[in-house]
């Protein structure tokens, strides 16, 4: 038992391995990214106490958002953190699915990877990560949602995202435009 563990932490440490090439799993600690309606985001770099977790301020509060842009569902992290990384290390196609069970609902989300593209800030223009996620809540309160992230390409921050609701309960997600990008902070 204490084997299968050591190797199912091994795996999951060797599964939160930089998203891309030459890039930490979080956002550069120090980076503002200013959202549309004027809020500043604060990367703060990654939990020490959880990989791939990211910490990031927006207002008053930290939020702790895996690779610095999913929130996580439950408790069980692992799942995500592993699918996630293949999925920022594979090339565009790739496809992951992350399933959670919480109290009566059971979520499903299948992500893929895009092409890179150009978004436009008022920064400039950076190269993007295009993700597609869809989302599926099964259960009394059920719902089906498509959201598009385009995460910028060298710090991983999320530069815009869009969210489609298809049916079933709506969930309080709006769109997000950042209008500035500065790693200096």
């Amino acid at each position: 038992m204490r084997r299968c563990l050591s190797f199912l932490l091994a795996a999951l440490v060797a599964a939160a391995a930089p998203a891309q090439a030459g890039r930490d799993p979080c956002p550069p600690p120090g980076t503002v990214a200013v959202r549309d309606d004027g809020a500043r985001w604060l990367f703060l770099g990654q939990d020490e106490e959880d990989d791939g977790l990211c910490l990031v301020r927006v207002g008053e509060q930290t939020r702790r958002l895996l690779f610095g842009f999913w929130t996580p569902i439950g408790p069980d992290l692992a799942e995500a953190r592993a699918a996630l990384a293949r999925l920022l290390e594979g090339g565009p196609g790739t496809t992951v699915t992350i399933r959670e069970h919480v109290m009566s609902d059971s979520w499903q989300e299948t992500w893929q990877r895009g092409e890179e593209e150009a978004v436009a800030l008022a920064s400039g223009t950076r190269r993007a990560l295009r993700l597609e996620r869809r989302m599926r809540l099964f259960g009394p309160t059920g719902f089906v949602a498509h959201v598009t992230y385009w995460l910028d390409a060298d710090t991983g921050v999320v530069l815009k995202t869009q969210h489609r609701h298809i049916e079933g309960m709506r969930l309080p997600y709006r769109d997000l435009v950042m209008t500035r990008l500065d790693r200096r902070g």
